[in-house]
């Protein structure tokens, strides 16, 4: 039997949706990788290292004014992931619903937004810049930064 006008077309819309964002997420995300690993892997074995990860992200907190393309990117793609309504904010429940998808408790994830929103109802995307330099600078446990990836302990 053949396949409707109707279902044809719902299943194009998935179809190109789909692959659509999936290409585009694909591509950011070996730009960054590449950056990444460009600045970070120092023994040019072809991995990072943790020892790497923490000298690279050592070296940025010394100007993070200055950071590179690919962490900047790397930024970019996180507040968008984070934004998933795409409204140039977010909020609790986009917040909590991707931190969780890394194996926190939903009401760490929570706890996490409130301590980095400073109780507010959203994050715009200047105030994420903002925390993003904070989490990867900061010595101070307490710093609202240190809760954009929705963990409140280290």
């Amino acid at each position: 039997m053949p396949i409707s006008d109707f279902r044809k077309k719902k299943l194009l819309y998935v179809f190109n949706v789909f692959f659509e964002q999936y290409k585009k997420t694909y591509e950011s995300m070996i730009q960054i990788w590449d950056g990444l690993r460009q600045r970070a892997d120092a023994n040019k074995d072809g991995q990072v290292s943790v020892e790497e990860w923490a000298s690279m992200w050592n070296e940025y907190a010394k100007n993070p004014e200055n950071a590179l393309e690919w962490q900047t990117q790397y930024l970019r793609f996180m507040f968008d992931l984070e934004d998933a309504s795409g409204d140039g904010s977010i909020d609790v429940d986009e917040f909590i619903s991707v931190c969780s998808c890394y194996g926190l408790e939903p009401s760490e994830c929570k706890e996490a937004f409130q301590k980095m929103s400073c109780g507010k109802k959203e994050v715009n995307y200047e105030q994420f810049v903002a925390l993003w330099k904070q989490f990867f600078t900061s010595e101070n446990p307490s710093d609202p930064g240190n809760f954009i990836f929705g963990k409140t302990k280290f």
